[in-house]
């Protein structure tokens, strides 16, 4: 097949750029001819993929959108391609992976608790506006719409029961070779952070945006355990950019500030993963946080809420599952029941198995499966 990957930007972070990084890695791999149309991407890509450059009218954030959509679609059409798979809002594709979800459900869950007025500014900003245009148009010309969770799809369906026919759940991957436990790696870091290693357990959050990952919360409940435990030693472990000097004000308010290292944004998140015993997201929302399925690949028990679509694939096994951000009690019995080291090293091992289930391999697959599913609807058609 000739395919054109669609994605505003192509960079090594971010969940939308590693899923499209291996589904670009795994198409060539299959023999296809893959093009991409980006306005940016990294140095290092895919020995050959084909690249194709948008250029974008900058002057501000909604034109820079609404330029992308036009012109990524003036840039297909150049090309014989059999589809166009779109990562983005755009007016180029045949089918398209929401990974952030439905904007106006992000706008609902980002807006929750704000004032009245605030809530309405926001809803009528230019580039929301826009963006929720071109994702009711999106929606109405694409023949799939690949979602990454039932949490996602049930927020589009809200907006446009319509698309319900169109729409496929393909959970995020993870690379299970990259991401794996590694007991020299566990030992370098935990000594570098002066994390005894005699501590029942390390409780690990990572995530930027920290107010909407549940920061907050996650120090709440440490605090909490560690005031029902306070005979036994734990760490906690925080990774990511936001205002770190108001969660740490927060954390000495708590009385924990000597138990909570403060790492800041890091280039690389495995060892984290690998010095840590438990992995804790208390998001208020995610369609689906691929951390969980980092953390999953080295064999970290999860606690998340259920407005983190990676929940969805979580059994009792590896993991726990509260109602919201909100249910502290929750997130703190989950902590006290890890505090176990039976129970946390087979959960762990739990972890680890359910994590090679949803590689990014996966995932590709199930990609490829759609494309077949559609290529083989427009082969009827024509018939």
């Amino acid at each position: 097949m000739k395919i054109g990957i669609v994605i505003r930007r192509l960079h090594t972070h971010g969940g939308t750029e590693r899923r499209t990084r291996e589904l670009l890695r795994y198409l060539l791999e299959a023999g296809h001819e893959v093009h991409l149309f980006a306005e940016e991407w990294e140095s290092k890509l895919a020995q050959g993929l084909i690249c194709h450059r948008i250029y974008t009218i900058k002057a501000a954030r909604w034109l820079k959108a609404l330029s992308f959509a036009l012109l990524a679609a003036r840039a297909t059409r150049k090309y014989d391609l059999d589809l166009v798979h779109s990562q983005a809002r755009t007016y180029a594709d045949d089918l398209a992976t929401l990974g952030g979800a439905c904007h106006a459900d992000y706008l609902d869950h980002f807006l929750a608790g704000l004032p009245p007025l605030r809530r309405a500014w926001e809803r009528n900003h230019p580039f929301n506006r826009i963006t929720m245009a071109l994702e009711k148009a999106q929606y109405r010309r694409c023949a799939r719409l690949i979602l990454n969770s039932n949490l996602a799809v049930q927020g589009l369906l809200r907006y446009f029961p319509w698309a319900e026919p169109k729409c496929r759940i393909i959970y995020n991957g993870v690379d299970p070779d990259f991401f794996r436990p590694d007991a020299e790696t566990r030992a370098a870091l935990r000594e570098k952070l002066q994390v005894k290693e005699n501590h029942p357990v390390v409780f690990l959050f990572v995530g930027s945006g920290f107010e909407r990952k549940g920061l907050s919360e996650f120090l709440r409940a440490f605090a909490l355990v560690r005031e029902r435990y306070s005979a036994c030693e734990m760490q906690g472990i925080v990774v990511g950019r936001g205002d770190i000097d108001l969660y740490r004000a927060q954390a000495a308010d708590l009385g924990i500030d000597g138990q909570v290292v403060f790492a800041g944004a890091v280039a690389h998140t495995r060892p984290f993963y690998c010095a840590a015993d438990v992995f804790v997201l208390p998001t208020r929302f995610d369609p689906y946080a691929n951390v969980t399925n980092e953390a999953l690949a080295c064999g970290l028990p999860v606690i998340t809420t259920r407005t983190n679509g990676a929940s969805e694939i979580l059994t009792p096994k590896e993991g726990f599952v509260v109602r919201d951000a909100d249910d502290i009690e929750g997130i703190s019995a989950a902590m006290e029941l890890l505090l176990d080291g039976p129970r946390r090293l087979e959960m762990s091992a739990n972890a680890r198995r359910l994590a090679l289930l949803h590689s990014w391999k996966e995932t590709a697959n199930r990609t490829l499966e759609v494309y077949g599913e559609l290529l083989e609807e427009r082969k009827s058609g024509d018939d």
